[in-house]
């Protein structure tokens, strides 16, 4: 008896263990299980996905809708690729009308960069090497501030951004997704998709209908695949599409808050004021309703240059606002001269410094827009989802877009990797883990963007019924209710702003918030015991008037 029992337990340990890991052994050296899989939209999103899914079909099919194959682009060289990113006024002139926003400034933040080092190994050589990019120290050459609050920049550890534009950083890593992938991958560029194919009957989408942007009299052709991800971004036709298909509302909810771009290229000179030059990162975010206006600085390239006035660097510089107090793009005299009534004496000083390298432009169509895709349930339909800005974009301040996107990705190729679900239910899976990835982001995100006086919130629920509020709607002639904040963000608003405080002091709070802000943390860690009873005191001893 006492042997049997010894073999039945070997025998369930063996078993384990052969489903653990010898099955997924055999998965990747055998056929792939799967054949096709679509990606709508061909940006960084798309491409990480596509990387990532590489692993598991034999054939991916990347439709995007500008074109980004164009000889322009494809075989440019580094400094023509700058060239194109300086003097471009409209995203259309290279064939980029589907990403209005691509020359404001974004940051690939540090779980973003690590995720795409993975996949893409020689990809941040290749960006060292030929392109004059560099990493750059958040603990020894930033400075950030945030509700009005300086961190405290001596970090228990340092964060290394990489400083390239998003401009550079997708043309550069479209090519090595073609040197790496090329084999199983076929880009439809210069093609828009204009529906869903169904089967209302099982709930599941099986291809997209498309046509090529060159003949707009063409007819539509079906594609089918085995799964199709919708990485289309923050202009998406998904709610569309589903609702015309079949018949399903997917409950949103939108923030409006009067964001405004202005950002341009600049080569930083001499200020003046060496503290300042030896800074090339600095990022100060609005603080509404107290200050509705910040500024992001974020390297792009080196400069070699004889000019002895020159900091040897060209910038991203992006000067934004909420509440709708648009900063101009007509002049940089006109800019220089609201930038002296709206920022700093140190940003105006770094901006009057600058030598503009490019035209000035605005973006002014950025809100908060969450798609709760996960309250769906299994009415979602299998074999689709949405991911990246698709299902959640931000207010772009923090930076949080790119790395969100990747970070999905990664979530994805987590469920397929597994090797344990049906294909019909890996959708409904994803939309439950990817969601709470995007929640992190969220709140991140608007817990300030709450406090906006000019607020406007569009809510849809399952049912398809549109509420609207909006603050100070007597200005507007409209009679919305006045939006209620949640008891969530209300606690937020209060502990974050007093945690702030702490963290100019403390370089331990401080890397703590840089770790959620370059997503390596969940907002969680901002609550741990010892912080909370720190941030507690802090509230106390002001209220009581015993900070002295």
């Amino acid at each position: 008896m006492f042997w049997l029992v010894i073999s039945i337990i070997l025998g369930i340990i063996s078993y384990i263990i052969y489903k653990k890991y010898i099955k997924p052994v055999e998965l990747i050296s055998n056929v792939l299980p799967y054949d096709h899989a679509i990606i709508i939209g061909g940006s960084l999103g798309g491409m990480v996905t596509a990387a990532y899914l590489s692993k598991y079909f034999k054939r991916i099919t990347i439709i995007e809708s500008d074109n980004v194959l164009n000889d322009t682009l494809m075989k440019s060289t580094p400094s023509e690729i700058l060239d194109y990113r300086c003097r471009l006024e409209s995203p259309t002139s290279i064939g980029r009308s589907g990403v209005s926003q691509i020359y404001q400034l974004h940051v690939l933040e540090c779980e973003g960069r690590k995720i795409v080092n993975e996949l893409f190994p020689q990809f941040q050589e290749k960006l060292f090497n030929e392109y004059d990019v560099r990493l750059y120290s958040l603990k020894d050459e930033g400075r950030f501030v945030t509700n009005g609050v300086v961190l405290d920049q001596n970090l228990t550890e340092d964060f290394l951004w990489l400083g390239a534009d998003r401009f550079t950083l997708e043309v550069v890593l479209r090519k090595e997704l073609f040197l790496q992938y090329g084999h199983k991958l076929e880009w439809k560029s210069n093609t828009r998709v204009t529906q869903l194919i169904v089967d209302q009957s099982l709930n599941i989408v099986k291809g997209v209908k498309y046509r090529s942007k060159e003949n707009i009299g063409s007819s539509l052709v079906d594609m089918y695949g085995d799964f199709i991800i919708d990485c289309t971004g923050r202009n998406t036709s998904s709610i569309k599409w589903l609702k015309e298909s079949l018949n399903l509302i997917v409950p949103t909810r939108q923030i409006h808050l009067g964001i405004g771009y202005v950002t341009f290229i600049g080569e930083r000179l001499q200020s003046g004021d060496s503290s300042l030059d030896s800074l090339p990162m600095i990022g100060i975010t609005a603080n509404s309703p107290e200050k509705n206006t910040g500024c992001f600085i974020s390297p792009i390239r080196m400069k070699k240059t004889t000019d002895k006035n020159s900091l040897g660097t060209l910038s991203t510089i992006a000067i934004h606002c909420v509440n709708f107090e648009y900063p101009p793009n007509d002049s940089y005299e006109n800019l220089l001269e609201w930038a002296k009534e709206n920022l700093t004496p140190e940003l105006y000083l770094i901006l009057k410094s600058t030598k503009v390298c490019s035209p000035l432009v605005p973006y002014r169509r950025a809100i908060d827009d969450r798609k709760y895709v996960e309250l769906l349930g299994k009415k979602w339909p299998q074999n689709y989802i949405l991911l990246g800005d698709a299902m959640c974009t931000f207010n772009p301040q923090y930076g949080q877009g790119m790395t969100h996107a990747c970070r999905q990705a990664r979530e994805l190729d987590k469920i397929f990797a597994a090797n344990c679900y049906k294909l019909k239910d890996i959708s409904h899976i994803f939309n439950r883990r990817a969601s709470a990835i995007s929640d992190e982001c969220w709140l991140l995100s608007t817990t300030s963007d709450w406090k906006t006086p000019t607020l406007k919130v569009i809510e849809t629920d399952i049912n398809g019924n549109i509420k609207i509020y909006e603050r100070n709607n007597h200005s507007t002639g409209t009679n919305y209710s006045q939006p209620r904040i949640p008891l969530m963000i209300k606690f937020l608003q209060w502990y974050t702003h007093w945690f702030f405080q702490c963290a100019s002091k403390s370089g331990k709070l401080s890397t703590d918030f840089y770790r959620i802000m370059n997503q390596q943390s969940s907002t969680s860690i901002l609550l741990k015991p010892t912080t909370f009873l720190a941030v507690c005191r802090t509230a106390l001893m002001n209220y009581f008037n015993l900070s002295k």
